[in-house]
């Protein structure tokens, strides 16, 4: 009996200890980026953006959460108020700093536990990943936890504005930052980059890489002339004419055949 007993209370511990060891897993990931500012959060104006009681606005960077007016803005912001109103935060940098609007573009920890909110958000569903050739720090494991959400339908995965889209679905009304997921059919070298072609119909959905951006992509293992008959899943935006342009190799996953 004393035997079964300790065995539930050590399982109990371990439950309780849980969230803890994630927040301690997700703390050394931000430990390797640069320390930034501290601060208490005042305000939350959206699903990706608060201010701190220094004045200083920040971008919780690597999320695309809903835009003023879009389906699911107001609990996307909900979801970040209730992680991070009135709580103590801590900024880290992995790359670009600032936006043109004077933003910090920051990882970001809330201190009491030690939570990182792009963590949490993107778990919940209510975020996207949305990384710059500038700021890809920590790509992989918000990417992991973008599929988990995506995976059980939670949050913006329930909504049918933020599916990701088949080729073919893409047309005039899909602009700004999307998923595509589709096969490659061609590859083709043009005078403005490298296009991978995801229709037979030359106005269909492509994906141009410029020639200066070749290296990097390369270098993170992703060969525009071996994706021909690939199945993978791009990200960025779309614009006129459906094409997206992919200037780093985090835009690109290369998926399993069904």
């Amino acid at each position: 009996m004393a035997r079964r007993r300790d065995l539930v209370v050590s399982l109990a511990a371990l439950a309780l200890s849980a969230p803890l060891l994630t927040g301690c897993g997700e703390g050394r990931r931000l430990d390797r980026l640069a320390a930034g500012e501290r601060g208490r959060v005042v305000e939350v104006r959206s699903g990706d953006v608060l201010v701190l009681d220094n004045g200083l606005v920040v971008r919780l960077v690597g999320l695309a959460a809903p835009r003023l007016g879009d389906p699911g803005f107001d609990q996307a912001r909900a979801a970040l108020a209730g992680l991070a109103q009135g709580q103590m935060v801590a900024l880290y940098y992995g790359g670009a700093k600032r936006d043109p609007y004077g933003r910090a573009l920051a990882q970001v920890r809330r201190l009491k536990d030690q939570a990182w909110l792009q963590g949490e958000l993107l778990r919940a569903g209510w975020a996207r990943v949305w990384t710059f050739a500038d700021n890809r720090a920590l790509a992989s494991a918000m990417l992991a936890d973008e599929a988990r959400a995506r995976a059980k339908g939670a949050g913006l995965w329930a909504m049918p504005d933020y599916k990701v889209l088949l080729p073919n679905e893409v047309g005039a009304a899909q602009h700004g930052f999307q998923i595509v997921e589709g096969r490659v059919l061609a590859v083709t070298e043009g005078k403005s980059g490298t296009f991978l072609d995801f229709s037979p119909d030359p106005a269909g959905f492509a994906v141009v890489i410029a020639p200066k951006d070749l290296p990097v992509l390369r270098a993170g293992g992703i060969s525009p002339q071996a994706m021909a008959s690939r199945l993978i899943r791009v990200r960025g935006v779309i614009g006129w004419g459906g094409v997206m342009s992919v200037d780093h190799p985090e835009q690109v996953e290369q998926l399993r055949e069904p």
